[in-house]
This record gives structure tokens, sequence and C-alpha cells, in this order.
């Protein structure tokens, strides 16, 4: 096989064949990276680049933590991969780990696949699957023509929300990707509203709204059928990719409350927000709310592709004695669950679910100080070390920049994410809908105020724009 630079003929070729994700082909040129450490991409044209994404929020301890590494390497020494006709140590371990730190009591089963969006398709699948064994546990009654259909299969989720490009996950989201797919989506998802207090979707202000984004989805469940229709409400506790929505205090505990009154699952997606990423291991731990599936993925892993499915004692019970009707090569990839077991020691032994707490308070405080002087920013949203600036046209309307129609069009954020690249190092996302400032936890607090002082001066393409009205192009 003939031998190429990195700097070059790698670049190329990929440029050349590989399909980006997400993305124009034509106009698509990735840098050629060197190596990485820490917080940083290193480019082989010199450039230290820092990964305010924490590579696509996967990076969470940075790269290549020699503890990871090492936990790895010494795995690769014994069995990379077997099937799950077969045990090994770190896919017991980490099971039984997971089980043990997820909400509720320690007697869950936990499925792993490589992916967010997998795991999000076994938590439908086990959500719909577990009901239509209470379906049959209900007997002759739950038949009663009457009742039209007997088999609970709806899922509810809102509309801001994003879970993976697979069918049933990206008919489950909220985010303009899903318009991909259509018209071929999943049956049964119906969508509600999003708590967006910021921009109510209901038109109300919270506290005075009394959660009424909470009780859209009450009603939604009754209009759908109730429980002998409605198998799961799906959500993110916080919102990722459309806006970094962090909900008002009451509002999980009302989901959880609804969903046990109707005898509905609760899905919680950790995608993003677990390992850590808001301060606590799971985000929904912060409303002391235990949903009856867990989905993780992304960080879970580090550098390796790895995802879980965490199903509460409740639901793993109903497959003691019935087929778990999902599967997928690689499940339970020893390789990847020891990449999984050391992060989580990781976590432990440095301390930085605190240190993220204690950093997200202060990157909290700059943002918010930073926004005062900023006509551009409409709002400051974040949890932990998850935070995002909102850039609108005009504070006063909150007229947006970006509306969910145009995610990929030239705009502000788009304009500010590339400036802060070419100016001053730093690798944003450019098609969310706000500028996202996910580090990972690692960062250190210089690195931040540098971070802060490079949006600081990004900003003024925005507040231009703001202060004149109109649309930024590229």
């Amino acid at each position: 096989m003939a031998s190429f630079s990195v700097s070059g003929a790698a670049s190329d070729l990929q440029r050349r064949h590989l399909m980006h994700c997400w993305g124009v082909q034509g106009t698509y040129d990735p840098i050629p990276v060197e190596r990485t450490e820490g917080c940083w991409i290193y480019t082989t044209d010199g450039r230290r680049i820092f990964d305010l994404r924490s590579a696509h929020e996967c990076i969470n301890l940075g790269f290549r933590h020699p503890k990871v590494l090492a936990a790895m390497r010494a795995q690769m020494e014994s069995v990379v991969y077997v099937t799950d006709d077969f045990a090994t140590a770190p896919t017991a371990r980490l099971a039984q780990r997971l089980a043990e730190l997820a909400p509720g009591g320690p007697n869950k089963r936990v499925w792993f696949g490589q992916s967010g969006a997998a795991a999000i398709e076994a938590a439908i699948k086990g959500a719909r699957q577990y009901q239509y064994r209470r379906m049959i546990e209900r007997g002759v009654a739950n038949l009663d023509p009457a009742r039209q259909y007997p088999y609970p299969y709806k899922i509810i989720t809102r509309y801001r929300s994003w879970h993976g490009a697979t069918a049933g996950a990206a008919s489950a989201g909220g985010d303009p990707r899903r318009w991909f797919q259509e018209p071929a989506v999943m049956p049964g998802v119906k969508h509600g509203p999003e708590v967006y207090c910021y921009r109510c979707p209901l038109h109300q202000t919270y506290p005075s709204c009394d959660l009424a984004c909470a009780a859209y989805i009450d009603r939604m469940i009754e209009l759908e059928g109730g429980a002998d229709k409605v198998a799961a409400v799906l959500i993110e506790p916080v919102v990722g990719s459309n806006g970094i929505l962090v909900p008002p205090p009451g509002y999980l505990p009302r989901l959880r409350e609804i969903c046990d009154r109707w005898g509905v699952l609760l899905i919680a997606d950790e995608t993003m927000t677990g390992m850590g990423r808001t301060g606590k291991l799971f985000a929904i731990e912060h409303w002391d709310v235990e949903p009856d599936i867990l989905v993780m993925g992304k960080a879970l892993g580090a550098y390796c592709p790895l995802s879980a499915t965490i199903f509460s004692e409740k639901v793993a019970s109903a497959f003691d004695d019935m087929v778990f009707g999902h599967g997928q090569s690689y499940a339970g990839h020893a390789l990847a669950c020891a990449a999984g077991l050391a992060s989580l020691e990781v976590l432990e032994e440095e301390n930085l679910l605190a240190r993220t707490a204690d950093l997200g308070a202060y990157l909290g405080r700059r943002l918010h100080a930073l926004a005062e002087h900023h006509p551009s920013v409409g709002e400051v949203r974040g949890l932990g070390l998850f935070w995002t600036l909102e850039l609108v046209r005009d504070r006063s309307t909150k007229a947006p920049f970006r509306r969910p129609t145009e995610k990929y069009a030239p705009s502000p954020v788009r304009a500010v994410a590339r400036y802060l690249l070419d100016r001053h190092n730093i690798y944003v996302p450019a098609d969310k809908f706000g500028l996202w400032i996910v580090p990972p936890l690692v960062v250190t607090r210089a690195e931040l105020d540098a971070v802060v002082e490079a949006l600081d001066d990004a900003l003024h393409l925005a507040d231009a724009e703001t202060e004149a009205g109109g649309h930024c192009g590229e």
C-alpha cells in the first residue's frame, strides 16, 4: 500500500471519498490533524485548535487521557470482542456499574450499542414490548373492541429535540434533520411543546404559567388514547442540539407524576448530558427524578463508540420470560466497555463532577457578564459545562437570526463560528441555533477565560447585524 503525507494526500482523499455528515459534499474541506491532546487539536500545518464542542460532545475527558488509553491497551491484549453469548469482565462490570449508578434501584439491566441512536431504538422497542406484555397480562378485557387497538405503541416526544439519525430515533426527534427522512417516518410518534421559557411555544410566562408545557403533555396522552395507546414519553432532560434548554425546577417532577398517573413510561435521553456534562453523572439527577429507561452514548466509551440503554427493574423484569426484540453486532464490545469503565473511574478519581459544577458556575457568570455588552445575545443558558448563547436580531422582540427552516443557511451563528476558527483557533459547530460552549470537562479556568475573550471579540459580527436588523453572510 502506498504511503502518503497526512498534510496532503489524506485530506484530499477524505474530501473526495468520505461522505461528510450533514453537509454539502462539494464544499467539504477537512483540516488535516497531526495529533490531539487534552482540549486541543494540533494540525499538520502547525495550528493549535481548541475544541469547544468536545468532539461531538464525546470527549468529556479530553483527548488521550492516559488512564483510558492504558485500560484500552490492556484490554486489547486479552479480549477485544466476543458476542454476548460469552461473558467478559469489562462488559459485565460496566453493566453492573451503570445499573448501580443510574437513578433508582440497582437491579436494572443494560443493553450496549455503538451509538446513541441505536440505544434510543432499543429504548423505544423496549417500551413498546413492555407495554405489550402489560396488555397481555390484563387479559381479555383489554381486547374489548371498543378500545379499537389494544397495543400501546405511541411515543410522545417534543419538537425541540434530537435523538439520533436512525429511522426510529430520527422520527422521534423534532430537529429539522428529521425532515430529511420524511415521509418515511416511524408511525406512532407524536410531538409536543418543548420546555423553552425564553420562547414559550404556548405564549406563557414562567412561573405564572404553572408549567403549561408539562400540562400539555398530560393532555396529549389523554387525546392520544391514554395508557391503552401511549407507551412512553421520551425527553432529553436538558435539550442539547436544539438550544441547550434547561427546564425550570418543577418540570421533570411534573412529567414523572403525569407518566405515573397514566401508566406510561418515562424515557430520559442522556446521550449528550450523561457522563458528568452538567455537573452530575446524569442530568436528570438535578431534579431527583427516576426514569423508567435511561439512554447514554457519546462520552460513555471515551474513545470507543459505545452507548447504553438502562432499563429499570420494573421494565427489565418483563423480559425474564419474553424475547427482547433488539440487537446489534458488536453489542457489549469488551474494548469499548473497558474504556467506559476507565472513564467512570476518571470521573471519580479526579473529582470531575464537582469540578464541572464549579467551573460551570464560573463560566455561567462570565457569559452572563459578556452578554451585557453584546446586543446580539438574547439569552445565556446552561448547566455545568453545557452552555449556549442564543443570538437574536432584536432583543426586544427576540427575533432570531436562525429559524428552524434556516438551519443550514448562512447566518451570524455560522459567521461567528468561522471567525472563531480562523482568528482564534477555536472550533465550535456552525449549525446550531446558538453559539455552542461545550468544552471537555478537563478544561482549565485559564482556557475558559481565553474562550470568553475570543467570544467577546467574535460577537461584534453578530452585533453589527443586530444593529442593522439584517442577516450576516459567510
